[in-house]
């Protein structure tokens, strides 16, 4: 089920001659999906430039990048709406790996 981005993103994709640019904000969506051993986060924008991001996160990548953002956060100055959301996420994300054990 796709959910509205409340934020946004950015997505680059640099190659030797050419690079790659998506911008995704309010007027997109996002779905986040498990296959066998990995996050699926599919990014859409809308309309007729529609594009599409997918990225395929296996799960020792995922904790990688968990581990380097929880790092990056410790003396970060974060607004306290987004701190809010983000350790409430964090929260849910703990229970969530609780209860599938």
């Amino acid at each position: 089920m796709r959910k509205p981005i409340t934020d946004g993103a950015e997505v680059s994709i640099e190659f030797p001659d050419k690079a790659y640019l998506g911008y995704f904000r309010r007027d997109s969506t996002f779905e986040v999906s498990r296959d066998d051993d990995s996050i699926v986060l599919k990014l859409v924008h809308p309309g007729d430039d529609k594009r599409v991001a997918s990225f395929h996160l296996h799960d020792y990548l995922l904790a990688d990048v968990l581990q380097a953002i929880a790092g990056t956060l410790g003396d970060a100055e974060i607004g306290g709406p987004q701190r809010e959301a983000l350790e409430q996420a964090a929260k849910t994300l703990v229970s969530a790996l609780k209860h599938s054990s």
